[in-house]
């Protein structure tokens, strides 16, 4: 089954998404790829989609950003991701910083990736022009790539928080939520749709 509820705006955030979640056990057919930050909130908007249902957009920190992003609380932050969450409709994002492809190259570093492994570069601007490439989203190179990027600390925050949300559309907690993002142990920190937090969790220092 898709999930039309969760929503990036580029093809390399939909490949990465759609690993992330298959890999946690999170079941997903695909996700809702829309081109661009204003399509997505377009989306999230729209009466007859998911305007009063639960949505979570998946957008890059551009620096102008559509009124309803920006309208967002912020919930938690880590280097490179803010969770947000709009008002008191059940809209989240997910705003990477400063984008996607930045993002990725940090992880990659943090793991001690040989790109080159993967016929991937560290060059950002060649990084990115890969990325941009439509067949990004499901270039199987990436996919290989995100599972080995998996138990690094912010794809850890990344995969607790879609984990979560998908599990906890209409009952999410947001101090649970702040715990599942901020924690910083790989073993107090590996969300499946089962996992209970048992641990209480320091996030005075973010």
């Amino acid at each position: 089954m898709k999930d039309l509820d969760i929503i990036p705006e580029c093809y390399i955030d939909t490949n990465l998404i759609e690993t992330i979640l298959n890999t946690k056990g999170c079941y997903t057919e695909g996700v809702n790829h829309q081109k661009g930050c204003n399509t997505v909130v377009k989306t999230m908007n729209d009466p007859k989609k998911l305007k009063n249902e639960f949505a979570l957009g998946i957008v890059d920190a551009d620096k102008r950003q559509p009124s309803y992003v920006e309208a967002c609380a912020v919930i938690a932050r880590t280097e490179h991701i803010a969770l947000l969450k709009h008002g008191k409709d059940n809209h989240y994002f997910l705003r990477i910083s400063p984008a996607m492809d930045t993002f990725i190259l940090s992880c990659a570093k943090e793991a001690n990736i040989q790109l080159e492994e993967y016929g991937l570069t560290y060059d950002l601007k060649s990084f990115t022009r890969i990325t941009k490439e439509v067949e990004s989203k499901n270039d199987t190179r990436f996919k290989k790539l995100f599972k080995q990027l998996q138990h690094t600390k912010e794809m850890i925050a990344l995969g607790n928080v879609l984990a979560y949300l998908k599990s906890h559309k209409y009952d999410a907690e947001e101090e649970k939520l702040k715990e599942l993002f901020m924690c910083k142990m790989k073993s107090q920190c590996i969300f499946s749709p089962n996992f209970q937090l048992s641990i209480p969790f320091s996030i005075s220092n973010f």
